[in-house]
């Protein structure tokens, strides 16, 4: 048995975040907007939640069902979108005093709803930074498993190809696997908590591996690579599959000796470090 088909994260892993200012001004903008709050008011409060969060991030990581999800450091995004939601949380709870009665935030509904379309109103001021040697770990995937390479991202689809094409150097057509929604956890099914971690994993992650199998049925043969730990690597490595960890912001420290003792698993310094092990685990041609 061995590697038959591989799956890549593209945000954080193939591409960098850089200059999103312009992403956290329409995002803030487009809240205050759905939510008719002050300005004023809406800064102060979130710097409240901001300095609560930095001061215990892994409490405040992402969540989802109640679970912990995965830690927001080395991810400005995630961690805007993990402050927001903390920050309308607390608004249905009534601890913001400082907030009058936002009458758009009555449920946990409201929340979600308010979240996503944020980050969609947002989305499209992203500027896409791609890491180097994009292209060519891309292309190196490919052939090595022709047909049977895929982009597995939170993205939708469009924006996954939008991204993709402005990569120069790319020779390849990639299979797009969209909204994979990692992030959510269904269960604590599965959950462990190796030496030196300081929260537990949740590799119950329906959506995320469904969309995998519909790639690929057997996730034992299937292999991803991520900057991701929590979201991308661990829901595959810890239901049979192969999981690699590309070096980022995101790198916790104490993901690495679990996955360099991890019969399927590796913590890769770069593109060609990842390849590497790829190539060793690839199934033999019949």
């Amino acid at each position: 048995m061995g590697i038959v088909k591989i799956a890549s994260d593209l945000d954080g892993t193939v591409t960098r975040e850089l200059e999103l200012d312009s992403f956290f001004q329409a995002y803030s903008s487009k809240f205050l907007k759905l939510t008719s709050m002050p300005s004023k008011q809406y800064l102060e409060a979130l710097q409240t939640v901001r300095h609560d969060m930095e001061t215990d991030p892994l409490k405040y990581g992402h969540r989802h069902n109640g679970i912990f999800s995965g830690p927001t450091k080395g991810d400005p995004i995630g961690a805007n979108t993990v402050t927001h939601i903390e920050f309308m949380r607390r608004i249905l709870r009534g601890t913001l005093s400082e907030i009058d009665i936002c009458t758009a935030l009555r449920t946990e509904d409201d929340v979600q709803r308010i979240k996503e379309d944020c980050y969609q109103a947002a989305d499209p001021q992203r500027r896409t930074f791609f890491r180097d040697g994009a292209a060519e770990y891309l292309n190196a995937l490919a052939h090595m498993f022709p047909c049977n390479t895929a982009i597995a991202s939170n993205s939708r689809e469009d924006s996954i190809a939008r991204k993709l094409s402005r990569l120069d150097g790319l020779e390849v057509q990639l299979h797009i696997i969209g909204l994979t929604f990692k992030m959510n956890v269904e269960s604590e099914n599965g959950q462990i908590q190796p030496p030196g971690f300081p929260v537990p994993i949740n590799p119950d992650r329906p959506t995320y591996l469904d969309k995998l199998r519909e790639f690929h049925p057997d996730l034992n043969e299937i292999a991803v690579i991520g900057d991701n730990f929590f979201l991308d690597v661990a829901p595959v490595l810890l239901n049979g599959g192969y999981g690699v960890l590309i070096e980022s912001e995101a790198t916790q420290g104490y993901e690495v000796p679990y996955l360099l003792e991890h019969p399927h698993g590796h913590f890769a310094k770069n593109f060609d470090d990842a390849l590497a092990f790829i190539e060793r685990h690839r199934a033999s041609e019949k």
